[in-house]
């Protein structure tokens, strides 16, 4: 592929940001929710960074049900700490994802439950997860999944009719954890001038904006917000030079939606937005010489640890004859990326614990 113009080729990056990946269904682990008292309750929204289970499993498996099954939750460990490896749970991941480690500090075990295995008219106390692999801000045509806007009418729906209590809500934190579909819209495509691209731009963090007031509204008392993460440096945009080098125009893409959303944020109390771009470039896109300690932790930083053998295939991807068409590291702790666009288990660990002050700084404050 030929260089394109800084502004051309920051669209062209832009349409590729996320593209969720497939493999043989199997039932999310239940067991161990919430053995931890917290005063708190967590409502979950997005996509693949906070999905752990709405995206149903599929027989065959395809590209947007493969966190059914292995290698995903390969890494799995039970509530007891017993390994309890091929354990697929509908997340995007080897084991744990970002709304997990949001959980923990907030006193629960996991990420609440998914609302397309929870009950009609229940709720558990912990809090649900509205979030779907593939979502967007906006309407895709390439992936059939809610809104940001319809999870939100979802969550709406449940506190008018009070299968979400008040009591619920009088102690409630929420996620909105969008990671860049909006950006691989086929809607997109045609978008050369820098006035067309940042209108976009407006038009997708205005309506990030507008969702957040609503969820304040309906009655959530903190919300927190992920910026975008270098997606340039994500393995999808990497492979083609072997994974050594971020791709500068799809950071440079994230860092003007970035730039946008503080502005149209700032003024809001009660909203924490999570530098997912900061945390993540610590680690995988630091200046040589200067990495952080942990990022020295990953040995691959920009390499996945479950690798497609087709540059347009997908981890967990299998033939007619049912032969493994990816490859799996043995070591997935020393690995920053699970798959060509989410981090590993060891990944969200690392970016965590990063962000996890600020946080906790947040949800603390009266």
């Amino acid at each position: 592929m030929k260089l394109l113009p800084a502004t051309l080729g920051l669209v062209l990056v832009l349409l590729l940001v996320l593209n969720p990946n497939g493999v043989e269904a199997r039932p999310a682990p239940t067991d161990g929710h919430q053995k931890k008292p917290s005063s708190n309750t967590f409502f979950v929204f997005g996509d693949d960074f906070a999905d752990n289970g709405n995206l149903p499993p599929t027989n065959p498996v395809t590209e947007m049900s493969r966190q059914w099954a292995y290698p995903y939750g390969s890494g799995y460990v039970d509530a007891d700490g017993f390994p309890r490896p091929n354990t697929p749970s509908g997340r995007f991941s080897n084991y744990k994802i970002q709304s997990d480690f949001i959980a923990t500090m907030l006193g629960l075990e996991e990420a609440p439950p998914a609302h397309a295995h929870t009950a009609e008219k229940t709720c558990d106390p912990s809090g649900m997860t509205f979030a779907y692999g593939g979502s967007g801000v906006f309407d895709s045509t390439s992936n059939d999944v809610p809104t940001l806007a319809k999870q939100v009418e979802t969550f709406k729906k449940m506190v008018k009719d009070m299968t979400i209590t008040k009591k619920q809500l009088s102690g409630s934190v929420a996620l909105v954890a969008f990671s860049g579909n909006d950006y691989a819209s086929t809607g997109v495509i045609g978008l050369t001038n820098p006035k067309d691209i940042n209108a976009y731009i407006g038009k997708v963090t205005k309506e990030i904006v507008a969702n957040v007031e609503q969820l304040q509204k309906i009655g959530v008392k903190k919300v927190l917000v992920n910026n975008l993460h270098p997606i340039g440096c994500t393995p999808s945009q990497t492979r083609t030079n072997n994974y050594t080098a971020c791709d500068i125009f799809g950071n440079l893409g994230a860092s003007i939606h970035n730039s946008n959303l503080q502005q149209v944020m700032e003024a809001k109390k009660n909203v924490h937005i999570i530098d997912l771009y900061t945390a993540f470039t610590n680690i995988v896109d630091h200046v040589p010489g200067k990495g952080s300690e942990l990022s020295k932790q990953f040995k691959r930083k920009m390499s996945p640890c479950c690798e497609s053998l087709n540059s347009k295939g997908y981890c967990g991807e299998q033939g007619e004859s049912s032969e493994l068409l990816y490859n799996v590291c043995d070591k997935s702790n020393n690995f920053f990326y699970w798959d060509d666009m989410h981090p590993t288990h060891a990944g969200w660990e690392a970016v965590m614990k990063q962000l996890e002050r600020p946080l906790r700084e947040f949800i603390d404050q009266d």
